[in-house]
Parts: structure tokens; C-alpha cells; sequence
């Protein structure tokens, strides 16, 4: 059995995963959805970089999901990226034959114009057709000093949700949609990762958000990161 298989917050990485399962055909399943219980053959991984790192959310299918060969696509917004796929690969031992570090919109900037080059992907794709391709090897890549140090402290710190009692009309999407449990009815709680799932299936735009100066300055002296392909 083959699967695609995506962790999307904003949507930037389910629009990756539905450009590859155009041209694979795989069975397309949310992270969540997953079974854990079956061995698969093919495993083309879509999921967005957080704070240099593997979304917290996706670790107990890391842990447990077993296949032959696996394709593996971070995507993030331009910036540091961490070792994400360095980790998939040496710490979770996953059978990597290919991976990608994507460059997609930041989900931080409102504003944001960038347009993403699926077409760049495809040879990436295509080595689940060569029954040749083997288990890649990889090198560590720059990260930012103290990525890994209180990762969702820093994010509450730098970012803060807005939420307008008056728009809201009580449907609960937001707590629904939130893979960390972290939201009620538009009300946050300490376990809030600043994803910015909530804010993007709110249908009434009851949520928003508003970055602190400290992390303004911080995007804006940080310089585009190319894609890296493996």
C-alpha cells in the first residue's frame, strides 16, 4: 500500500502534499488519519517545519509508522530550517530514498506574495519509480543558536492571537482544527503553538494575529534560504 501522507496548519503544506498525489496516486491521508498498524511500501511525507524543527504533533506516527521507502518534503517560509530531515532520517531511522526542504509562503507575513515551484518536485517524485533507489545519506544544516530551547514559550512571546468575541458565532472550527488541543471558541490556552491553524479555518475571521516587534525584526534580517534537495 502507498500513501501521502500531510501535517498542515495554514495550508501551505496540504497544497504540496495535493501537487505530489496528482502525480503519484497515492492514498492521500491527514497525519491523524494515519493507521499505524499497517506496513506500507511507499510513504511520500509532507509536513511544515516549526521552530527549526518536527512538528511535536507528528512524533507519535514517527515513531510507530513502518514502510519500504519513504519521501520526505519540510516545507518552510525561506527562512532557517533546521535539521528536521537530518532527524527523520538518523534519529527516527526512517528509509529515506529522497527529501526536500520546500520554500512556500511564511505564514507570519499577511502579505506575503511568494509562489512556490511545485514543478521542482517532480524528479523528487519520480525515484519511487526507480526500483534502484536507495536509502540517502545527508549533512546537517545551518539552524539558528537555541532553536530547540522553549520553542513555544518563544512563540507566544514573539506572536499573540486575537480574537473578536463579536465575529464569533461559536461553531468551534478553530478547536476542532487545532492539532494541540490549544483553543476553545476562539479562547487559548498554555498549550498554544502559534500554528495559526485557527486564525485559517476560522469562517467568520473572528481569530487574527499580531507579531511582536522583537519577532518583525527577526524575519526582516533574516535572508531568503534556498530549497535543498537530497
Amino acid at each position: 500500500m502507498n500513501v501521502c501522507i500531510y501535517l498542515s496548519c495554514t495550508s501551505n503544506s496540504k497544497k504540496v502534499a495535493n501537487f505530489c498525489n496528482d502525480f503519484l496516486h497515492y492514498e492521500l491521508l491527514e497525519a491523524r488519519k494515519v493507521n499505524q498498524n499497517i506496513s506500507y511500501n511507499n510513504v511520500l511525507l509532507v509536513y511544515p517545519v516549526h521552530s527549526q524543527n518536527i512538528p511535536k504533533n507528528l512524533l507519535p506516527l514517527l515513531k510507530n509508522i513502518q514502510c519500504k521507502k519513504m519521501i520526505a518534503i519540510a516545507t518552510y517560509g525561506r527562512i532557517k530550517h533546521g535539521n528536521s530531515l537530518f532527524a527523520l532520517r538518523y534519529k527516527f531511522q526512517m528509509p529515506l530514498i529522497g527529501a526536500c526542504y520546500f520554500l512556500t509562503k511564511h505564514s507570519y507575513l499577511k502579505n506575503d506574495g511568494y509562489e512556490p515551484n511545485y514543478l521542482t518536485l517532480l524528479p523528487l517524485l519520480k525515484r519511487f519509480q526507480d526500483e534502484n533507489s536507495k536509502v540517502i545519506e545527508m549533512r546537517k544544516s545551518p539552524s539558528t543558536f537555541g532553536y530547540n530551547l522553549l520553542p513555544t514559550l518563544r512563540a507566544q512571546l514573539g506572536l499573540k492571537i486575537t480574537f473578536d468575541k463579536r465575529k464569533c458565532i461559536s461553531c468551534n472550527l478553530c478547536g476542532l482544527t487545532c492539532l494541540n488541543k490549544a483553543i476553545t471558541n476562539g479562547k487559548i490556552n498554555r498549550h498554544c503553538i502559534r500554528c495559526l491553524a485557527c486564525i485559517s479555518n476560522c469562517p467568520t475571521k473572528a481569530l487574527d494575529f499580531k507579531m511582536k516587534k522583537i519577532l518583525e525584526i527577526y524575519l526582516k534580517n533574516q535572508k531568503d534560504i534556498p530549497s535543498e534537495i537530497y
